[in-house]
């Protein structure tokens, strides 16, 4: 029994060693942005003297790693294309705290979500649709289930946006001063709805602020719709395309 256990332990990695080697490419270009992101941790925690980004570019160093991953757990093969977008748009979030282009650039987080959205979309539609006869049918079937695994990600995403600030007291899900509110609290009839307009500013703890702050509701519903936009482009697209471009499809070892 300890025999086949260690023969059956030296074929996978014999195994590994050999997806590994079909993979030469991936994983020079790989171990390339590894060797970046170890010098900004090493910069972070010396002369930067931040633990925060060092943490977040030392989570990003295993993140970039899922998609080559991905391709030695299911046996599939991911296309250049496809294998470098995932990657810069993982090292995207890292960049974006790290060099503070979520408060340079207003558009960043949306850019971030509307990939988000795109990329997972364009995952689970190929993954799904590896083998299959690329009938019509089949293909509205992959694009449903592509965008509810999209969607259900970014739901994912902005749970754990919600529990960071919870916990950790961070500010990951953006307020932003709203200057209109319309609710059911302010009215004195059941089922009324009164507005306040205009609202220029609000005092809180003696502080003056520009107007209502919103903690975090717009800025989620913005993070899902964006997400969404980006599953639609791609969807789309595979529809228009009808997987005629294998550049973008998936294979199987």
């Amino acid at each position: 029994m300890v025999e086949y256990v260690m023969f059956m332990e030296k074929q996978m990695r014999n195994t590994l060693s050999q997806r590994l080697k079909k993979r030469r490419g991936k994983t020079i270009f790989l171990l390339f942005i590894e060797a970046v992101l170890s010098f900004l941790i090493i910069y972070y925690l010396t002369l930067g003297n931040d633990t925060g980004n060092a943490l977040r570019v030392g989570i990003t160093l295993f993140l970039v790693m899922i998609p080559i991953g991905m391709e030695l757990l299911f046996n599939m093969t991911i296309p250049w294309t496809v294998y470098v977008f995932s990657v810069f748009y993982t090292l995207g979030h890292a960049m974006g705290y790290c060099f503070g282009l979520y408060m340079r650039f207003p558009w960043w987080d949306n850019m971030m979500h509307c990939t988000e959205g795109f990329l997972f979309t364009l995952f689970g539609y190929y993954y799904l649709s590896i083998g299959d006869e690329g009938s019509k049918k089949a293909r509205i079937r992959n694009i449903v289930f592509a965008i509810s695994l999209s969607i259900f990600i970014a739901v994912l995403w902005e749970i754990t946006e919600y529990m960071v600030d919870k916990v950790w007291l961070l500010d990951m899900q953006k307020d932003v001063f709203v200057s209109r509110i319309d609710s059911y609290l302010l009215a004195g009839n059941t089922g009324a709805i009164e507005s306040i307009e205009n609202i220029g500013e609000v005092t809180v703890g003696g502080q003056i602020l520009p107007g209502y702050i919103d903690i975090g509701l717009i800025d989620t519903m913005d993070d899902l719709i964006m997400a969404l936009v980006g599953s639609v482009v791609f969807s789309v697209y595979a529809l228009i395309d009808q997987d005629k471009h294998p550049i973008l499809k998936f294979g199987i070892d």
